[in-house]
């Protein structure tokens, strides 16, 4: 009885321990990404995890429960969206935390459940890693994937240390630092125990070693001759934002602050996802006011719902027009990779009945080409991605005809005042780095801001600020990455790599180890 109560005991604080080092460990990531908490907490959990004897079961369970506290808290800013409409939405959100935990907390699981398999603390801890970087690969197309907060961008806080994502990906990066955290764990625990083990130096070096050497290729932007691009944030409150009483004066907004200093020397106006509330493309009236925020021989860029006619059906599409100084719209760009939930709401017609006010809410928008490219005579040949397009990897331009400008445009006040926009924007500098490409991305509320291909961000406006930024692009727009070229090829391949170590590991062909367990 009294054992029993015992391991009663040990599975509860257990249990609260990877609750707790879960929801602390998000503080890894923007805005709070390098903070001293965030990593104390991730490793503390690593070290609970991997040094003690575990069962499958047990390093199953315990990473759940880490992951859902992990996730839960990283991705909490999408309630403030539900909470814009509170009154038909709010009820929702405890039903949306739960399921954002349960369902994402199987991508530390299961890594954690296969290094179960592993009879050895370093096989242990390399097959955690490789399986771990894998489920963040599948994490971006499965159910239509979401690889928001991918472990690499915690190295963000210095442009310097994620110049490596332009040979190896986020993913590469993600790898990285999970196995210098792992070194890090190994470390504490050889020093509480007096002994040493030469083994965690592979861990820390190696990864240490590559972003270190991957930083001193980083070439501040020196010209910057290129175009001048106008971002204007009027950061309208989303709960205003498609107000009846104030659409006109949100269109007025964005005029008057594109022309508020001279348009002589601006060859672009950019303004953000559905910036236009009216439909540009059938409203003559709204579209000739609009060419007061156009420059003489300049474009505006601006996010917009395009109607179409389509076997006699009306389909909107969340676009983005380049529109002349004469108002001619010269190109557009159709979003294709649209949010579940968001703009179309899948299996509409098999949800139960207390799901019916919600799909009365969530219209379907129709689904652009994929990876369109913007040609427009007197600009460079531009990319298109509208608000979450922007953080998947290797999925943001056209790789057979490969454009010099990527242009993000967004709308993050619908997560308001949170981690949300910022890790937003942190995936849009990713994009930058990996592609070689130079981003400019401006939204209604959030970060705008351009991107280097290097990663350094120029002229930024910062969160719920209302200003406009007058930016001169790079004179080089893209240059060529060894990751652009190859993509998650490579960093699959080091993946295979890690787990083909943690296999040799494990059979002890290169290590021969004392105990088979946890033990150094």
């Amino acid at each position: 009885m009294e054992m029993a109560l015992k391991k009663r005991y040990v599975i509860f604080f257990g249990c609260l321990t990877a609750l707790c080092s879960g929801g602390l460990s998000g503080f890894i990531f923007p805005p709070f990404h390098g903070a001293f908490l965030g990593y104390a907490a991730f490793v503390s959990f690593l070290i609970f995890l991997f040094f003690n004897e575990r069962s499958k079961k047990e390093l199953f369970w315990y990473s759940y429960i880490f992951g859902f506290a992990f996730f839960a808290a990283c991705f909490s800013w999408i309630n403030n969206a539900l909470l814009v409409d509170e009154e038909r939405l709010g009820s929702f959100v405890p039903l949306t935390v739960f399921a954002i935990g349960s369902f994402f907390g199987l991508f530390w699981a299961i890594p954690a459940a296969v290094s179960g398999f592993f009879r050895n603390i370093y096989s242990r801890m390399l097959s955690f890693a490789g399986v771990f970087v894998f489920m963040e690969w599948v994490r971006s197309f499965i159910f239509t994937g979401f690889p928001w907060n991918l472990l690499g961008t915690a190295l963000a806080f210095d442009v310097r240390l994620i110049a490596g994502a332009k040979y190896i990906g986020t993913y590469g990066l993600s790898l990285c630092l999970l196995l210098f955290c792992l070194g890090i764990s190994l470390i504490l625990v050889c020093l509480l125990k007096r002994q040493w083990c030469w083994q965690s130096l592979g861990f820390v070096l190696v990864p240490f070693g590559f972003v270190l050497a991957a930083s001193f290729s980083f070439e501040s932007v020196d010209d910057l001759s290129g175009l001048t691009v106008r971002l204007v944030q009027p950061s309208i409150p989303q709960t205003l934002k498609w107000n009846k009483e104030s659409l006109y004066q949100n269109f007025r907004k964005y005029i008057d602050l594109s022309k508020e200093n001279s348009l002589d020397d601006v060859d672009v106006v950019v303004w953000g996802e559905t910036a236009s509330p009216y439909f540009l493309d059938h409203d003559a009236e709204h579209l000739s006011e609009l060419l007061e925020a156009v420059p003489d021989k300049g474009f505006l860029l601006t996010g917009v719902l395009r109607l179409s006619m389509e076997n006699g059906v009306i389909i909107p599409y969340n676009s983005m027009f380049v529109i002349n100084h004469e108002g001619q719209i010269k190109d557009y760009y159709d979003k294709a990779h649209l949010v579940p939930f968001g703009e179309y709401l899948p299996f509409r017609e098999y949800l139960p009945e207390f799901m019916h006010s919600v799909a009365d809410i969530i219209g379907d928008l129709g689904q652009g080409e994929k990876h369109k490219n913007i040609r427009v005579a007197g600009l460079p040949l531009m990319g298109g991605a509208i608000c979450y397009e922007s953080i998947f990897p290797k999925d943001v331009i056209n790789q057979k005809n490969r454009p010099e400008i990527l242009v993000v445009l967004a709308n993050d006040g619908w997560y308001g005042i949170s981690a949300g926009p910022y890790q937003h924007f942190v995936a849009a500098q990713m994009r930058a780095i990996e592609e070689g490409i130079t981003v400019i991305r401006s939204g209604n509320n959030g970060i705008s801001g351009v991107i280097a291909p290097n990663g350094e961000v120029l002229g930024v406006i910062r969160l719920d600020e209302v200003g406009v930024s007058d930016v001169k692009l790079p004179k080089v727009l893209f240059v060529k990455t060894l990751y652009g070229q190859y993509g998650n090829a490579i960093p699959l391949i080091l993946i295979l790599l890690v787990l083909l170590l943690a296999i040799a590991t494990n059979f002890g062909v290169f290590l021969k180890f004392k105990n088979t367990t946890y033990g150094l």
